[in-house]
């Protein structure tokens, strides 16, 4: 054991290296420096996890959880560009445009756009893709982007503000995660697997990504329903769906938490919800149906770290041609969806533990069945992972950033990619096998019906 004054300096000697690897990643490394990035990222994970082994003073570990946040706080995103469609689609509501209605593509040939410094340096930031589709960010999340939008006009600061609401919501995440695990009497200690990790920190406030902000609504919406205010908890659930419509397909496992009468109050208000704050920027069906176009771009076009559709796509290529993803993309989801309603309805929810359980292997079905599966996907299952005895969603926060190889060294990027789900799946069979009597033969008929 180590004593305390030396436990203190061993303590801030780590915090030290981990905030000079952060900025350093931050503000020195770019995206193309692949192995400069990833060796920095192992040697923080490492830190991290020596961190909690030795520290577990709560104001300590929150202290350089903010501290940590703001040191990326005013940072570039260096590994994902998609800031600036966000900045785009908020200047356009500024504009009273639609967001929906126009391709970025279409609207720079306009006055007021093409004859806007702004504007066009804007323009060449969004990536090619995106500047051929139509925005598919929910509508909530285009009025997040709208409030910077409103205040300054200027990208570096558009792109502060719009890293200080996720860096706020990133703080009411750590909130409801621990008031989740006190509920559930679980070690608070679980909670800086997330909070601390640096894969949460560097995709959320440093690469500004919005899962953080639909978590913080998630695990707000679950606690809720934990404690029994299924009203609250319906519409934090609703207003998650708002920012990313992934936890739609959390809502069956609901049903069998919370009986099938009160459950289905509660998925009429949270659908309900959704509804009329889309219905805001919705109003024509054209823009609607503009957004799920973009999105199905994610099924039938778009192919990025994927697993099962990666080995079809490496093998089957050939023979099917350019739309591989085309033809695959669609029957892997639906293949997916059916497991997930098998999985949602063929089991018994009422334990808490057991419904973080059902969202957590939903989840890992989609992913596994999806073409497109991006680094800070991931932050979900690691998340829900919290709450039960497995860790395969933690080691795969490790491993995921060997995607960003795909960008720099794209003739190394499949190694990588095997590497990865090796690795994960390696770790998911192994806990599957040694839960499987308490978690898996559960599925039965019985449940099916609700019967006791």
């Amino acid at each position: 054991m180590l004593k305390s004054s030396n436990k203190t300096v061993l303590f801030l000697l780590i915090i030290l290296v981990m905030t000079l690897f952060y900025w350093h990643i931050s503000y020195e490394t770019l995206n193309q420096n692949f192995y400069s990035f990833i060796t920095q990222y192992f040697v923080l994970f490492a830190l991290f996890l020596l961190l909690l082994k030795i520290e577990t003073n709560f104001r300590r570990l929150l202290i350089f959880a903010i501290s940590s946040r703001i040191v990326l706080l005013f940072s570039i995103p260096e590994l994902s560009p998609d800031f600036f469609r966000f900045i785009w689609d908020g200047e356009l509501l500024t504009k009273g445009i639609n967001p929906y209605a126009f391709l970025p593509s279409e609207l720079i040939n306009q006055v007021g756009f093409y004859d806007s410094l702004y504007m066009t340096e804007l323009y060449h930031g969004i990536t090619d893709l995106s500047k051929g589709n139509y925005s598919n960010y929910p509508v909530l999340n285009q009025f997040i982007f709208y409030i910077p939008a409103a205040l300054f006009n200027s990208i570096y600061a558009n792109m502060i503000g719009l890293k200080v609401i996720v860096l706020v919501t990133d703080l009411g995440a750590i909130y409801f995660l621990k008031k989740i695990l006190e509920h559930l009497k679980q070690p608070i200690h679980k909670l800086w697997l997330y909070a601390l990790n640096p894969f949460i920190l560097i995709e959320f406030v440093g690469n500004l990504h919005f899962e953080g902000v639909m978590i913080c609504l998630l695990l707000g919406g679950i606690y809720f329903v934990l404690i029994r205010k299924w009203i609250y908890g319906s519409v934090l659930l609703g207003l998650s769906i708002q920012i990313k419509l992934i936890p739609l397909m959390l809502l069956p496992f609901f049903f069998k938490h919370l009986k099938w009468k009160r459950s289905i109050g509660f998925l009429m208000l949270s659908v309900m919800l959704c509804v009329v704050i889309g219905l805001i920027l919705w109003n024509n069906g054209v823009y609607f149906n503009n957004m799920m176009q973009s999105i199905e771009i994610y099924f039938t076009t778009f192919e990025f770290n994927s697993s099962l559709f990666g080995i079809v796509n490496h093998y089957k290529s050939e023979e099917m041609g350019w739309n591989t993803t085309y033809i695959v993309g669609p029957l892997l989801s639906k293949i997916a969806t059916v497991l997930i309603v098998v999985l949602a309805m063929f089991r018994n929810y009422k334990s808490p533990v057991d419904l973080f359980k059902g969202m957590l292997f939903a989840l890992m079905i989609y992913y596994l069945f999806a073409t497109t599966v991006h680094p800070w996907y991931v932050s979900m299952l690691l998340v829900l992972s919290l709450f039960t005895s497995y860790k395969f969603a933690l080691i795969w926060t490790l491993l995921v950033p060997l995607t960003y190889s795909f960008y720099a060294i794209p003739e190394s990027a499949m190694f990588f990619r095997v590497f990865e789900y090796v690795l994960v799946f390696s770790v998911l069979l192994y806990e599957i096998i040694k839960y499987w009597e308490k978690d898996v033969i559960k599925l039965n008929f019985k449940d099916f019906f609700g019967i006791e």
